[in-house]
């Protein structure tokens, strides 16, 4: 059987986390990054576990086991550790130990309930490829999308799972221009970041290998070079106004938003 940390109380276990890092951080913002002996090991304390850990099991058997006899069974048993790999462990076990008597306390009546935690937003990221040759830079005219067709487009496509940005405008390239990049020769121009949930990399290069063609006549009319200077009027909205951005040096955009830059 596996188990998430939440003991049926979704969020218990991230709760008592960020609680920690938070502390974690203030610890370090008063007493800086310690780098302190670790004081432990000795005949004394691993008598002293020894005992923590006989009191521990009696209280089990007898019906009386609380979190003090747990946790202190586990914090001495990481005072009798001198060698640093299994105290390392045992002070695992303390953080573990601690947290969880932390969500039982969580879990009692009359604790506060935690605050609702908004859900992670997720973006949508494209990438976008400016092959550029001399004072022009290559076009894909959109058919048969669904999205934008009859307009002038950069080569782009959406980043799938498990690839690096660059590794994504490479594989572009290639599907849709039969062109190969290296992808150090790929300079990243500009990103920008459009109403509700996309994020688009724009990268530039003017070396890459074979003759660029319409390799996706199905989702292409016909590809073609625009001077840089002048650009069709029957272009995409964002990617003209990136190209712009890119030309200006502006590395950063939004789209649609309120703040729109």
């Amino acid at each position: 059987m596996t188990h998430d940390g939440d003991a049926g109380v979704p969020g218990s276990l991230a709760r008592v986390l960020a609680d920690v890092t938070a502390e974690r951080a203030a610890q370090d913002e008063r007493w800086g990054m310690q780098e302190l002996p670790d004081g432990t090991g000795g005949e004394r304390t691993v008598a002293e576990s020894d005992l923590a850990r006989r009191e521990t099991e009696a209280a089990a058997g007898e019906g009386v086991l609380t979190w003090r006899h747990v946790l202190a069974e586990e914090v001495l048993e990481a005072f009798a550790e001198s060698d640093p790999d299994r105290l390392r462990a045992e002070l695992i076990q303390v953080a573990a130990v601690a947290a969880k008597w932390a969500q039982a306390l969580d879990r009692r009546p009359g604790a506060p309930a935690a605050p609702p935690r908004p859900s992670r937003f997720r973006a949508i990221v494209d990438v976008h490829v400016i092959l550029i040759r001399g004072d022009q830079l290559l076009l894909a005219r959109r058919s048969g999308t669904g999205y934008g067709d009859g307009l002038w487009h950069l080569p782009s496509g959406h980043l799938e799972a498990g690839e690096s940005v660059t590794e994504a405008a490479v594989r572009e390239a290639a599907e849709e221009l039969g062109v190969t990049i290296d992808p150090a020769d790929l300079t990243f121009s500009h990103v920008m970041h459009r109403i509700p949930d996309r994020a688009g990399f724009f990268f530039s290069t003017g070396t890459w290998t074979g003759e660029p063609y319409n390799a996706e006549p199905h989702k292409c009319s016909e590809i073609a070079w625009w001077p840089m200077s002048g650009l069709p009027d029957d272009m995409i909205e964002y990617p003209a106004a990136a190209i712009a951005n890119v030309l200006a040096r502006v590395p950063f955009a939004e789209q649609g938003w309120s703040t729109n830059r």
